[in-house]
């Protein structure tokens, strides 16, 4: 079986761990190996990366915050990513390039080119066979944060989330092979995932029960 890369794009908010969790118990159910794993993290490095990037204490510039997303990602890839498509494992990541390229890019205003150049160093032609983005809209993400504190990247005002959405939807439209949206608005968790089941079916010949 040959590995895959599925990641899970969306602005805070929109479900996407909740949904990878899933997807991963399904997967094992049917004995397909799959690991999870996130961004900015799953690697010691990346973990310690992902630290100075949430931490409310700190003052990042737009760009040194891309670099370090692009660090860890880098370390990622080559630690993790790498040698678990070798094995033929399914991999699930919460955030992967598009996130750059809708934050960094789109949200604080970094020409998208030098993203794009930066991008490509950092996962070494690893692009993901299947994006899933969980589209809701942004008073959803607003209303949800609510009970919760926030981190440094999520201290991001409506303006700013309403151009990360409309980014995900554009980065959607022009990659329709590699990238799914699913109306997450005002469905269930159950709706939700098996509308993301059904697509893995049709995309891998009903590999899941």
């Amino acid at each position: 079986m040959n590995g895959k890369l599925i990641t899970f794009e969306g602005i805070d908010g929109s479900g996407k761990s909740t949904q990878i969790k899933l997807i991963s118990d399904i997967l094992h159910k049917n004995n397909i190996n799959n690991i999870v794993i996130r961004e900015p993290g799953g690697t010691k490095i990346s973990e310690k990366i992902r630290d100075i990037l949430l931490d409310n204490d700190n003052t990042i510039s737009k760009y040194t915050e891309a670099l370090l997303f692009l660090s860890s990602r880098s370390q990622l890839v080559n630690e993790v990513i790498k040698p678990a498509l070798d094995r033929g494992c399914y991999i699930l990541c919460d955030r992967y390039i598009d996130s750059t390229i809708a934050y960094q890019g789109y949200g604080r205003g970094i020409d998208l080119s030098q993203i794009k150049v930066l991008n490509d160093l950092a996962i070494e032609s690893i692009y993901p066979d299947i994006t899933f983005i969980l589209d809701i809209n942004v008073n959803t993400s607003l209303s949800r944060r609510l009970t919760k504190s926030k981190d440094r990247m999520e201290q991001v005002n409506e303006n700013f989330l309403i151009k990360v959405r409309k980014a995900y939807l554009k980065i959607a439209d022009d990659d329709k092979k590699r990238c799914i949206v699913v109306d997450c608005n005002n469905k269930s968790i159950i709706d939700i995932n098996n509308e993301l089941v059904s697509f893995m079916n049709l995309r891998y010949e009903g590999i899941v029960q």
